[in-house]
């Protein structure tokens, strides 16, 4: 990939089927598209896993797909998870659609992910593969230190979720991702450029995939990108410092902690596209 990439997570406009959503966002001139690893495994238990592969293929479509690892290491939560790959690995190894696969990271497994991580580098071996919002601590980096050599491992950045950290507020202790780490930044409040530029700097893999939505310091919100206190031009300066060439995901999530209802959610979100694009460009 020697370009910036643009996608929309396609799993916050359920107003349509998957397919639906894929030919509507490519009618509208996406690019790039993110998909669920649960849509994924719904086309292909509907049997249009080769329609969906030749709608990306003949548009030329980058494609990420994003989902969450085990639940627990309980072995009935394994054995799903396990499952749900070798079927995505499947259509991967037949179609090579997918770019970069992602993965949530829940509190339960966050003490052991290598048994996860090495399972899905083994069962698709064409693609990226990267963690949302590990390596916050130093027990979590320790566990992927031994992938520091392979190129095909690396991280997602989540900014919303980076902004609530930052601002320190501490709001959701049932989710270590939205806490304050001192060793991402050492300070708190409302971030700067500076604590954004330190927090970038303690990742030390590379960042595959950004996903990048707004809120207002206190909710995990998934709002529109110029609907929060984080001020986006601290973004675009970053990734322009940077010249980061991966793949910039609008995770804006209409309904999920706004009110904002179809049509309208895709007027916005195709604003938010073209927004993104003109600061980027």
């Amino acid at each position: 990939m020697n370009k910036l990439n643009y996608t929309i997570a396609m799993w916050h406009y359920p107003y349509r089927s998957v397919i639906e959503n894929v030919e509507f966002f490519i009618s509208k001139g996406l690019t790039g598209l993110s998909i669920a690893q649960r849509h994924i495994i719904e086309v292909i238990d509907n049997g249009q896993e080769e329609k969906l592969a030749k709608l990306l293929q003949d548009n030329h479509i980058l494609l990420t797909v994003h989902g969450q690892m085990s639940v627990s290491h309980a072995e009935e939560d394994v054995a799903t998870f396990h499952s749900n790959i070798r079927k995505v690995a499947a259509w991967q190894d037949k179609y090579h659609c997918i770019h970069i696969i992602s993965f949530d990271v829940l509190d339960p497994i966050r003490d052991r992910v290598k048994p996860y991580i090495d399972f899905v580098l083994d069962q698709i071996p064409d693609c990226k593969v990267a963690v949302e919002d590990f390596g916050l601590n130093a027990s979590e980096r320790e566990q992927v230190e031994y992938l520091k050599s392979n190129p095909r491992f690396g991280y997602l950045l989540d900014i919303g979720h980076m902004y609530l950290r930052l601002c320190g507020r501490d709001l959701y202790p049932q989710h270590s991702i939205l806490m304050h780490k001192p060793d991402e930044c050492k300070t708190v409040g409302e971030p700067n450029i500076e604590q954004f530029r330190e927090a970038f700097d303690s990742k030390e893999f590379p960042i595959f995939e950004i996903h990048l939505h707004n809120n207002d310091g206190c909710k995990d919100m998934h709002h529109f990108l110029r609907c929060g206190t984080l001020d986006m031009n601290i973004m675009f300066t970053l990734l322009k410092e940077r010249e980061f060439q991966g793949v910039i995901t609008i995770e804006s999530a209409p309904g999920y902690e706004f009110e904002c209802t179809y049509p309208e959610s895709d007027i916005r979100i195709l604003e938010d596209v073209e927004y993104l694009k003109q600061n980027m460009e």
